[in-house]
Parts: C-alpha cells; structure tokens; sequence
C-alpha cells in the first residue's frame, strides 16, 4: 500500500512538472523597494501558452509553488482582460512567477465597492487601508457635488457595510469613531478628496451627482466601477463626463480614468483636493499633497486628514480653495491620474511621513514594473 502510495505521489509531481505553464517575469527599474505592487498581464497572452486556462482555474505561484491571491479582471464585460496580482521586489530586482491551471485557494477578499441605493445612492469602495464614497442622484435634493469623500478607517477589515448597517439602523454613527475609524472628512460642494472639474474663465465647473453607475470588477486584489455623468456646462457649451476608479489592495491611491466629451477640440480640466483650515502643502513636477486637521470632527478627536493628486504632465494651481493639477486634454482623450488620502489613526501620522508616501508613489507612477512572459 505504501508503495502504490509513493507511486501515485511520484505520478502527480510528475504530470504538474510536465503540466502547461507561463513564467512571468517582473523586474523593478527604480532605486527604491516596491512593496505589494500590482502586476497586470494580458488574459490571451496567457491562455496562447497554457491550455484549459479559465478564469476558474488559474493559480499564481512563486518558484517555490506556494500560490498568491490572483484576480481575473473583466472590466464589466464577459470575457477575461488580464490576469493581476501583488509582488514586493527590491530596487533594481527581478522574479519570476508560474501561472497555471490549479484549484485556486479561497483568498481574503482585500478590495470592495458596492453602490448603496439604500443611502442616497452612494457608491461607496474601499481596501484593506482606506475607504471612500462618491454621491450619487438621490442626494441632490439635499446636496450637489461630484467631490469624493474620504473614511478615515484605522482597521484593516473591510468596514462599509457594517458602518452603513449601525448608521441607518439608528445603532450608532460613522461619524464617531468607536474603535474602526470614522467619517470625519468634509466634502461639500467641492472636489473633496480628488474629483476633477473644468476650469472655465478661471473657476471650477462643477457637474451635477452622478447619474448612473456599473460595477465593473470586485476581488481580492482590485474593485473597480464606472460613473455616468449627465451633461453640464462649461461655459457657453455643455460637457460630458465618465469616470471609471480602481483601488488596488494596499495602497491609499485610486487610478481614475477621466473621459470627457462635448462640443470642443480642448478643454482645461483641474483634479484636486479641497483645502480646509490649517493646511500644510507641498508642491512637486507632477504632484501636490496637503495634509490638514480632520475638517468634520464630531469629537474634536480624529486627527489629521493626508489628501494627495497624481497627474503627470499637469501644472499645480490654487482655485477656489482647492489644491489642484492643470492638463489640457482633447475631447475624448482619456485624462489618467491618481488621487489618495491618509490619516493619523492609521499610520500618517504627520505631514512629512505623508508627503514621502506620495513622492513614493509618484516615483512609481513614473517607473512602472516590467513584465514578460515567456
């Protein structure tokens, strides 16, 4: 028995050393650590190399075969787009990762985002270090804004269902920190923490909440949605907007993809932060960062709020009481940046350690990793 035992063991090694794979290599250009990086490889590239491939059964493991939360991103669509997960690799380093065909473990799902018909129509999204909401169409009867709001979480666990459940229920309220964090962030009709806006004859135009919504992706790794916005005016013409945000696990900053159309060739648009009272502010080539005391503190307790925009190619200008970047863009020619907060509950704990994450993370905007797959 013993000896069947060891037979079949030596079969199976066998059929998974001969088994289809692809090795994918990610090398890092920068003189600096990159820690739970995202990588993204192409879905036909791999399915090309490896047989019976489905987003069902694809496995991501290290040379050492011990397997890494992996995410098939669809964007909103049916048919797989690319394959993303997570490494960390030393300035200057490289490694290379299997894909396979395996039974996938059942990983701990670090990203969420939902829309919340049952708040005002919020879309509210969030990882394992920050979270955020946008406002959707119900709430203009009380509040028009396009501003992005910012929770001041301090855990780790995922939290905006169980925060919304003790707020409308009456049991408690996201605006009072009991341990998790709390909503102490003021948006208004403002950018809040990185929305954009048309600059027209030097102010910001506004658009109205957003008035349709499409989840996109939601895993382990990365939630992702889109936002429709109905036309508004930029000057003397109307505009139109739609915005699609990811959040990547472990990392306070969301990629936006902002598509503006109307009756224009090119349109000066402006993605910023809001400035509250007694805000410290540092200016770089492709960044600006503020960080300020927790502008809606319902204790007077909540610390400090980092805000930061990414937006390589932009200037930096101050309008309307906003820190903002300034970039041309033509009519339907996607606008990419990044925007994030931090706060003191967690580890931002002054504004020298939050303006070094951000020049951290637009280093690595500016060098991404390297990916080939063999």
């Amino acid at each position: 028995m013993k000896n069947l035992l060891i037979a079949l063991v030596a079969v199976l090694l066998a059929a998974c050393a001969g088994a289809p794979k692809a090795t994918v290599t990610v090398s890092n250009p920068a003189d600096f650590q990159r820690t739970s990086q995202t990588v993204e490889v192409a879905w036909d590239t791999l399915a090309a190399k490896i047989a019976g491939l489905t987003p069902e059964n694809v496995v991501v493991t290290d040379l050492q075969g011990t397997q890494i939360p992996s995410q098939v991103i669809f964007e909103g669509g049916e048919k797989p787009l690319t394959l993303i997960f997570q490494v960390s690799l030393a300035a200057g380093a490289s490694a290379d990762y299997n894909v396979m065909v395996g039974t996938r473990k059942a990983y701990k799902a670090e990203t969420f985002g939902r829309f919340v018909p049952e708040r005002l129509d919020d879309y509210a999204w969030e990882n394992n270090v920050v979270a955020y909401r946008i406002y959707g169409p119900a709430l203009e009867k009380d509040m028009v804004t396009n501003g992005i709001d910012f929770w001041s979480k301090s855990t780790p666990e995922l939290v905006i269902d169980a925060w919304y459940e003790k707020d409308l229920s009456g049991k408690g309220s996201y605006h009072l920190d009991t341990g998790e964090g709390n909503d102490c962030y003021n948006v208004g009709t403002t950018l809040g923490m990185g929305a954009s806006s048309p600059v027209w004859d030097g102010k910001l135009c506004y658009s109205r909440n957003f008035a349709s919504w499409k989840t996109l992706d939601n895993g382990p790794v990365r939630t992702s949605f889109q936002l429709t916005y109905a036309p508004f005016a930029v000057g003397d013409q109307q505009v139109s907007l739609v915005k699609t945000i990811s959040l990547d696990a472990n990392t306070r900053f969301n990629k936006i993809v902002d598509l503006y159309t109307g009756d224009f060739d090119t349109l000066s648009v402006a993605a910023g932060v809001i400035m509250h009272d007694s805000t410290e502010v540092k200016v770089a080539a492709d960044w600006s960062a503020l960080y300020e005391p927790a502008s809606d503190s319902r204790s007077g307790k909540d610390g400090y709020i980092g805000g930061a925009v990414i937006l390589p190619g932009s200037a930096p200008l101050e309008i309307d009481h906003s820190m903002t970047r300034v970039i041309t863009v033509k009519a339907a020619q996607p606008m990419v940046y990044y925007a994030g907060a931090g706060t003191s509950k967690r580890d931002m704990t002054d504004a020298a350690k939050w303006f070094d994450y951000v020049s951290q993370a637009a280093a690595e905007v500016a060098a991404p990793l390297q990916v080939s797959v063999k």
